[in-house]
């Protein structure tokens, strides 16, 4: 049996869309009992979008982001119309231990549900607010997505080539993802201190700052220098070369990084010391990084003629830091990503299958974590409002009767 380290955690997740439900997953793979908050009257977003456009309305709500979001959980309906509603909820939050919610700023607040509410309700719960550009400052109401915090935060400014426009980083959603890791390290971190001092706490999390948080050094060189960073592609300041090279094959390509004089050495031995390598231009770091593109330009005539996985080996084996840019499904069936059971089959109550990302890391005593299916909508009705809460069956229908849980 698993001992998983946030046994006996109770979360109340009002959280949609990214950020949030990316946070109280994590927590929910640890252990946590991660009770979504749902109304019939206004379906998650990303139940209804992200999703193949043959599949049946049930099948819908176990693929794209909702599904990938929000697996480990479970699901309740209230009609958040109803002051009766709001009234179960504030209930509940006897039971819990953290609230997690990513409205526009002064909605929790409208319903009663602020963290000034909630500490009077229950001294010791933590609260954390995602949003854009934080609860406080001149930008706390506007709302935001991934794209436009790229932009604000500077990251789109600094990503991208040289001669074209800003880009969004990374893949989709990058940002949300980013400011859900510092989530969930700041709840553990206000876990941690309720555990040495039985407070509460509400947690401010701005998914801007979280993104200037994660490349400091554009900030740094401003600061010290005056001077602004532009975008580089994928090209570094210092190294050479630095790039991702094409192969053998439709869209195959391989990442080549030279820190050194003996890895240069080692990339020239791989590719057979071809006549160009003993250009006095290329013979150190300096030279290399001035003549890059035409340095780029000559390694790819090698890289191209080999296929994208078996360069890997050769250039690995001549002490070159070098990788595979893998295609999703070479990245499903990779043996290293098999071998760490990185990806997990989830189970339905129909016995189907869905394969999901697991935690990063692996823990050596606590176990993998947690990983059943994602809930649909209201399916812990009966068990929260039932066993946690302690409603009597007759108590639950006639909530339901008068649409409080809906």
């Amino acid at each position: 049996m698993q001992n998983l380290p946030l046994k006996n955690i109770r979360v109340l997740d009002f959280t949609q869309v990214r950020v949030g439900p990316q946070i109280t997953q994590w927590l929910a793979v640890q252990g946590a009992e991660v009770i979504r908050v749902e109304t019939k009257l206004r379906p998650e977003s990303f139940k209804m979008t992200n999703n193949p456009g043959n599949l049946t309305k049930a099948a819908k709500y176990r693929v794209g982001y909702f599904a990938s979001l929000n697996y480990s959980k479970q699901s309740i309906t209230v009609n958040m119309k109803s002051q009766k509603s709001f009234d179960l909820i504030k209930d509940l939050l006897k039971h819990i231990d953290i609230v997690a919610e990513n409205f526009r700023t002064g909605v929790m607040e409208k319903w009663g549900l602020g963290y000034n509410d909630l500490k009077k309700i229950n001294p010791g719960i933590i609260l954390i607010s995602a949003s854009g550009f934080g609860r406080t400052g001149l930008m706390k109401d506007e709302p935001a997505y991934a794209p436009v915090i790229d932009g604000f935060s500077g990251y789109s400014y600094v990503n991208g080539y040289p001669d074209g426009e800003p880009a969004e980083a990374g893949a989709r959603g990058f940002s949300d993802s980013i400011a859900a890791y510092q989530g969930v390290f700041a709840v553990m971190a206000a876990l941690y201190h309720r555990s040495k001092t039985g407070e509460g706490q509400f947690l401010d999390l701005s998914m801007s700052e979280a993104d200037v948080a994660l490349g400091p050094e554009a900030v740094i060189e401003y600061a010290v220098t005056g001077r602004v960073q532009g975008r580089l592609g994928n090209s570094d300041k210092y190294l050479a070369p630095h790039n991702v090279y094409r192969c053998l094959g439709d869209d195959r390509w391989v990442a080549i990084a030279c820190s050194n004089d003996k890895e240069w050495k080692g990339l020239c031995k791989a590719m057979g010391n071809p006549k160009w390598t003993k250009d006095a231009k290329f013979s150190v770091a300096a030279g290399r990084r001035t003549h890059k593109d035409e340095l780029d330009a000559l390694i790819e005539t090698w890289t191209v003629k080999q296929d994208h996985l078996a360069a890997v080996k050769i250039l690995q084996a001549a002490g070159v830091i070098a990788g595979a840019s893998l295609k999703v499904e070479e990245l499903c069936e990779d043996p290293h990503i098999k071998e760490r059971g990185f990806l997990v089959d989830i189970e339905y109550p129909d016995k189907s299958i869905i394969r999901r990302s697991a935690l990063p890391y692996n823990l050596s005593v606590s176990g993998k974590g947690n990983y059943t299916h994602p809930p649909e909508a209201g399916e812990n009705n009966q068990y929260v409002f039932g066993k946690i809460m302690g409603l009597s069956a007759e108590k639950i229908k006639e909530l339901e009767r008068e649409q409080v849980i809906y």
